[in-house]
């Protein structure tokens, strides 16, 4: 028998005409010399001596098994006339246990319904779990009989009970022969029509503000389902891609979707849990472990979190070499399509810039996609998630103006308090419960309300009137968290292309700043505080791009161009360069007001649709603008400068 420098055996019972004791090795009793050899991998050393016992699970059969432990035994020991190293825990086992003594060579079984005392375990030299047969030994077994793979064949294989199995293939029968039979005398009912089951979490339909992460799912769901159907082979498929991003903002809850949506299962890993195996070989035996079940289950999705835990292996610390042993075993288990076929693996990170480039490399983690703090759908995508209540119009605005910059875990967290306070009540948890929990919210009055409404209309008509993109929508809030600042209203502009901006565009972006206090000085004769103060308030802004366009850019009355902070100063200190900035904004402000009046009656019937609605999409907003057209000649010009 040949073996390595380690004295582990190298040849496995492959051969179809391979015999112990005289006795060919069939199909079923290779699949259970699988689990045999999966449970005793560790003393698979030839010439060793020990005495182990290995202890059945319900799926089970002794004669069997018994044939299966003496193709292991006979690997590694050499056999003696009318001597057996197979023997089976009973009532009554001294004469047994007096044999393996004497040899000081044996494998016990327990089978599943016996009573292992602790002199037995004593006796043993280790007490291991009988690995039951799997579906990569059924198909293993399968290829060593030159049997073609089939799912229903591999079925068949797991669900007939071994009694039958023995039955099935004899020596005497050739496999193929012994298959067909069983497939005709299968008393395991067909498997009914395949009906598709609700998905136990998120699918990708119910997540939103992901971003890139979540076009890059739905690429990967349909990417699965055509490989399932077998028309897209796994060389196509985007099987490694890394997420990164700050702890809580739902990087667990992403990956879970696309499995959902594809109803592919999904393995959970974690670095840290690997290292907690113990010493190097039980850390690499746990990650090899996690790789095996995805591929036991492909097409799959195995998650890898906290993949920054590896480090980067240029380091040097204490714990450098078992971390670089620990990665190195890694990498390997990434590499190649035919090593993990069927497994995508999705690794996730709070700090990528400490994960070591060789993880990043083509054909391992090298796509990356970062994931921020979840919008406000997705806010409510994860409270329908962990809570099941569906919020009011009023209650889902304050939970998403009250949750801004929360993360998954946060909401997860404001959910089970609201559970614990219905459970103290003995109520039905309800939207109240959840908006309980929230910060203190206080309902606007309706003389401000309107002046917002005024102000974001104010922006969205400048917007349209001089082209500035495509408004999308224009949004008031009703309600204000106390004691904390935050933007009551918003419009949204869509995309209009990358393309280099020019002094008429950052002209464009100036009027569009300015057109919230337009619309307030046009219509309530005065302008309020909340239009400057912070660095992203309107009257801020603006300035900040005038002074840009004017010392920064080269397009104002000067090609010279100084740094932001020389800016600064001289917007400070310098009369004649704060003169040059205020007639910029003065021009525009000027075009911002000039739109507004000529849009007046545009103007109030959107102030006055924002505050029955709150929100309008821009197709409402061009509705009601191309409802009131005004025979005037468009300013979408800028002014001279």
């Amino acid at each position: 028998m040949p073996t390595t420098h380690s004295g582990k055996r190298t040849r496995v019972p492959w051969k179809t005409d391979t015999q112990v004791r005289n006795t060919t090795v069939t199909l079923p009793v290779f699949m259970a010399y699988c689990g045999v050899a999966a449970s005793l991998r560790a003393w698979n050393i030839s010439h060793s001596k020990f005495i182990v016992t290995l202890r059945a699970k319900d799926d089970f059969y002794y004669p069997v098994y018994a044939e299966a432990v003496e193709v292991f035994a006979a690997g590694i020991w050499t056999f003696r006339e009318f001597t057996s190293y197979a023997y089976e825990w009973k009532g009554r086992s001294f004469r047994d246990e007096m044999e393996a003594h004497k040899n000081k060579r044996a494998i016990f079984i327990a089978p599943p319904d016996y009573n292992l005392d602790d002199d037995e375990g004593l006796f043993s030299d280790a007490v291991l779990d009988l690995e039951p047969r799997t579906r990569r030994h059924a198909e293993a077994a399968l290829r060593r009989a030159g049997l073609p793979l089939s799912d229903r064949d591999v079925d068949l294989l797991l669900s007939e009970p071994w009694p039958r199995l023995v039955k099935a293939f004899q020596d005497r029968r050739h496999p193929m022969l012994a298959l067909e039979r069983l497939r005709t005398h299968s008393r395991v009912p067909a498997k009914p029509a395949h009906e598709v089951a609700k998905p136990l979490g998120p699918t990708l339909a119910d997540m939103h503000g992901y971003g890139p992460a979540l076009g890059w799912g739905t690429n990967l769901a349909k990417d699965l389902a055509d490989y399932k159907a077998g028309v897209l082979p796994w060389s196509d498929v985007d099987n490694g891609v890394l997420l990164s991003g700050p702890p809580g903002v739902g990087k667990t809850m992403f990956v879970s979707a696309p499995a959902n949506s594809c109803q592919v299962p999904i393995i959970y890993g974690s670095v840290s849990e690997w290292q907690e195996a113990g010493a190097l070989d039980s850390h690499l035996k746990a990650m090899r472990a996690s790789f095996a079940e995805a591929k036991e289950k492909a097409p799959s999705i195995l998650f890898v979190d906290e993949v920054d835990t590896f480090g980067d292996r240029t380091e040097t610390d204490r714990n450098r070499g078992y971390l670089r042993a620990a990665m190195a075993g890694f990498l390997q288990l990434l590499d190649g399509f035919d090593r993990r076929e069927g497994v995508v693996v999705i690794g996730a990170c709070n700090y990528p810039d400490q994960l070591d480039l060789a993880i990043r490399r083509p054909g391992r983690l090298d796509r990356q996609l970062e994931i921020a703090f979840p919008d406000a759908k997705a806010r409510l995508s994860i409270l329908a998630f962990h809570s099941g209540p569906d919020l009011d119009q009023s209650q889902a605005e304050k939970f998403g103006m009250a949750t801004d910059g929360l993360s998954g875990a946060d909401i997860e967290q404001l959910v089970r308090d609201a559970k614990r306070v219905a459970r103290r009540r003995r109520e039905v948890l309800s939207g109240d419960h959840i908006v309980e929990q929230l910060p203190t919210v206080t309902e606007l009055p309706e003389e401000f309300l309107r002046a917002l409404a005024v102000h974001e209309a104010g922006h969205a008509i400048v917007a349209f009137e001089i082209g500035y993109g495509r408004v999308s929508e224009v949004r008031i809030s009703r309600y204000r968290i106390d004691g904390k600042p935050s933007g009551l209203g918003y419009v949204q502009y869509g995309q209009t292309g990358a393309r280099p901006m020019t002094s008429a565009d950052y002209r464009n972006a100036i009027a569009v700043c300015l057109g919230g206090i337009a619309a307030e000085l046009e219509v309530l004769g005065s302008f309020a505080d909340g239009a400057s103060g912070s660095d992203t308030a309107d009257l801020n802004r603006a300035t900040e791009l005038a002074t840009m366009l004017e010392g920064g850019l080269g397009m104002g009355h000067t090609l010279v161009v100084e740094d932001q902070v020389q800016l600064e100063r001289l917007r400070t200190y310098n009369p004649e360069f704060r003169r040059h900035v205020h007639a910029v904004l003065q021009s525009e402000f000027e075009r911002a007001k000039s739109a507004v009046r000529t849009r007046r009656i545009a103007l109030d019937a959107i102030i006055k649709r924002l505050m029955e609605a709150n929100v309008m999409s821009g197709d409402e907003v061009f509705e009601i603008l191309d409802r009131h057209r005004r025979p005037t000649v468009s300013l979408a010009k800028g002014a001279a400068t």
